[in-house]
């Protein structure tokens, strides 16, 4: 009967520790299953002043500072709409088209020198 108390007990421990280790070093990023994910690609040269999110359910604006990859992500309660535009440091804008969203939707989108590439959707 002792031994298997002593085994039920360490069964316990080195399950908590597993678990808590596990959450500790995870690096995944939990997203709300009623947004939409937004990864975007910089494949350009030039000089990004500021990429721009216009939405049906949010408008955002964020500067890079060097960064070849960002991720946006904003509420989506339904269907919606959402457009990403680039303005570079020299004044020029590039802007991608309108995408229809859903929530849970991840696409990807590449700026390139002229123009803003979709890469994947969903």
């Amino acid at each position: 009967m002792k031994q298997i108390s002593i085994g039920l007990l360490i069964g316990i421990v080195i399950s908590t520790l597993f678990f808590l280790t596990k959450d500790f070093f995870t690096t995944e990023i939990r997203i709300p299953g009623n947004h939409v994910t937004i990864r975007l690609l910089i494949d350009t040269k030039k000089p990004i002043e500021k990429i721009v999110l216009t939405s049906t359910h949010s408008n955002q604006t964020i500067e890079l500072y060097g960064q070849t990859e960002t991720v946006l992500i904003y509420p989506n309660s339904g269907e919606g709409e959402f457009k990403v535009c680039c303005l570079f440091k020299d004044g020029q804008e590039l802007c991608s088209q309108r995408h229809y969203v859903e929530a849970g939707y991840s696409p990807t989108l590449k700026i390139k020198e002229t123009e803003i590439e979709t890469i994947d959707f969903y």
